[in-house]
């Protein structure tokens, strides 16, 4: 028995000796291999953006708006007579008669004439008195549009002139259209309706979005935006504070 328990402790000692020895080559690949994935790590944590964004509702009204004359009877037994000089998808400019309307008891015939120019279309209307008979809209062709941005107060203080935007319209999805990029261009100092307010620049003068689509300047369209605060990367995320 005591031969058995030499023979089993020599055999031990050799296995641990095995054991022990790790090769340094091993070792060294090791390291190289741990160090060349922290260095890739920390580049693509360098390379890949993590933008800070503020959420915002978008309103973009055309620069001009559209003019409409509403044909009304204060009283639905009312005798008027109406010729129209215009019809839907004419155009025409400032001072053009759009109707004659005629009174049969003063005799008298009144012009509405238009102060704008742009394409006409007409719309039947109706109200709870059967009063409202039809409006002639006049809506002129713009080529420039105002962009208002609002947000509420939470971060408000970190909207700056000059930061970037990506505007996406409610009438034209980015999924099929893209998105639209521009400037903060001014911040209003005051809050309207407990929200602030802010005005966008276009990077280009056309309407023109991230997929190469040029929208047509409607009078209104809403949507939704975001307003880049900050534009780091991970690593300035996480090492910022640091090195500051």
């Amino acid at each position: 028995m005591p031969e058995n328990n030499q023979s089993l402790e020599i055999r031990s000692n050799e296995m641990e000796e095995v054991v022990g020895n790790i090769p340094t080559w091993i070792i060294r690949w090791g390291i190289t291999v741990l160090f060349a994935v922290a260095i890739l790590g920390l580049l693509i944590a360098n390379l890949v953006r993590y933008p800070d964004l503020l959420h915002a509702t978008v309103l973009m009204q055309s620069e001009n708006q559209p003019g409409k004359v509403t044909i009304r009877r204060t009283d639905e037994n009312a005798n008027f007579k109406f010729y129209y000089l215009v019809k839907s998808g004419d155009q025409v400019v400032p001072g053009d008669t759009l109707l004659t309307r005629y009174d049969p008891k003063t005799d008298k015939s009144y012009y509405t004439i238009t102060p704008m120019g742009g394409k006409i279309y007409i719309t039947k209307g109706i109200d709870q008195k059967n009063t409202l008979d039809e409006i002639i809209w006049v809506v002129p062709k713009s080529s420039r549009a105002e962009i208002k941005v609002k947000y509420n107060s939470k971060r408000a203080g970190n909207v700056k002139v000059g930061q970037s935007v990506k505007i996406e319209l409610s009438d034209f999805p980015s999924n099929e259209y893209g998105f639209l990029e521009g400037t903060i261009s001014s911040i209003l100092p005051v809050q309207m309706d407990g929200e602030h307010l802010a005005y966008v620049e276009l990077n280009q003068k056309k309407i023109i979005t991230s997929e190469k689509k040029e929208i047509p300047i409607l009078p209104v369209m809403e949507g939704s935006a975001e307003i880049v605060l900050s534009d780091r990367s991970i690593f300035q995320r996480i090492f910022g504070s640091m090195f500051n």
